[in-house]
């Protein structure tokens, strides 16, 4: 059944996609940091704000704003990961798809859950015991909003939350059970 997407201006969405049969997406650093390029030029050409993402072996997080009514979220993320599978498929010599289907939309309509999904996404490699802090992780916003490095893909309008980075990195280091079905709302499978 077709769900309808909400994708309009100054809306906020957890968008979310993994590797075909749950495989790899990336498969060398230089992947990663191809489907960076991708991102920060199809944020620029459709306007889109991204507060945080990450990108893991087999399955990305963006959390993104919609800043303009004429470039929607949608065309965004299927020209992204086109280009991006179709640069896949020549490297590595392969055809077909790459991704498992449509990517995953979550509106997120409270701004109290801002940090939280933030932190969901910083963790994600943490969690996966691939690095001990979420800002040592090459292939994330972490690094961006803890000033370590240049903010290039990385609105930090998710700092603003915050009083300073340091509190900012004790609330995404905080452990804390957090249930996320009640939190966002699903616009889409």
């Amino acid at each position: 059944m077709y769900s309808p997407r909400y994708f309009q201006k100054d809306t906020f969405h957890h968008l979310y996609n993994r590797g075909a049969f749950k495989e790899k997406v990336f498969f060398e650093g230089n992947d990663y940091l191809h489907f960076q390029r991708r991102l920060l030029d199809y944020k620029i050409k459709y306007e889109i704000d991204i507060l945080t993402y990450c990108l893991m072996p087999n399955h990305f997080h963006l959390f993104v704003r919609q800043s303009s009514k004429n470039n929607p979220i949608g065309k965004f993320i299927g020209n992204l990961l086109n280009s991006y599978t179709k640069s896949i498929n020549k490297k590595y010599n392969r055809s077909g798809v790459l991704f498992e289907g449509k990517t995953k939309s979550k509106i997120v309509y409270d701004e109290n859950a801002f940090p939280i999904l933030t932190k969901y996404i910083l963790l994600n490699p943490v969690r996966a015991k691939m690095c001990n802090n979420f800002y040592d992780y090459e292939y994330s916003s972490g690094k961006e909003l803890m000033g370590i490095s240049e903010a290039t893909i990385t609105n930090k309008i998710i700092l603003d939350y915050f009083n300073d980075v340091k509190e900012f990195e004790e609330y995404i280091n905080h452990e804390e059970e957090i249930d996320f079905d009640k939190i966002f709302k699903k616009t889409a499978e």
